[in-house]
């Protein structure tokens, strides 16, 4: 049995410690995926202790169809993005600059291909921060934090059909505006 069934069956049995577990494990990413919807440090914070508080009083409905972490990022999501709403503050990809992607580490005994896949990640960032926040987010939890089809179309509330269709989609649309990129930057030097 999965070790946070385990710990989610302990708290559902009155285990406090249990429930103290879970959020040890997972606070930092509920703050990561609040902070990169709302950016700002105080209401990620806010956000993610009421991603807690909801997954505390709503414990008994988890089915266990999904993992835990699918159904925690869930809420921590839409809980930021309700935040959002609420407040009516701008909302973020949670894929921005402030956030440390690497597709590749730099190549240490070779430092023009370290400086070409260093410009080529901050390309494929600004090029994924003009994503609509749902785009971005698909792209983000699929291709960086290698997150299956199915779990990524569950968080966004997306269908299955649907997330795979983006996902093609939107591989299309990177990859021509990074291959623009490159013709103007090669332009610019001739």
């Amino acid at each position: 049995m999965d070790e946070d069934i385990k710990l989610v069956e302990s708290c559902l049995n009155g285990s406090r410690s249990a429930f103290q577990q879970l959020v040890e494990r997972y606070q930092d990413y509920v703050f990561t995926i609040a902070m990169r919807v709302l950016k700002s440090r105080e209401e990620a914070e806010e956000a993610a202790q009421d991603t807690f508080i909801k997954v505390y009083r709503t414990l008994g409905t988890f089915e266990k169809k999904s993992k835990f972490s699918t159904w925690l990022y869930t809420i921590a999501y839409r809980t930021a993005v309700d935040k959002a709403r609420l407040k009516q503050l701008p909302t973020s990809s949670i894929d921005d600059e402030e956030s440390y992607i690497q597709l590749a580490g730099p190549d240490s005994e070779n430092p023009a291909a370290g400086l070409y896949q260093k410009d080529l990640n901050s390309q494929l960032k600004a090029a994924i921060g003009r994503l609509k926040p749902t785009d971005a987010a698909l792209i983000t939890l699929f291709y960086l934090h290698e997150k299956p089809v199915k779990e990524v179309a569950e968080i966004l509330g997306l269908s299955l059909s649907n997330a795979k269709t983006k996902l093609h989609r939107l591989r299309e649309v990177l990859k021509t505006e990074l291959s623009n990129q490159l013709e103007t930057e090669i332009e610019d030097l001739l």
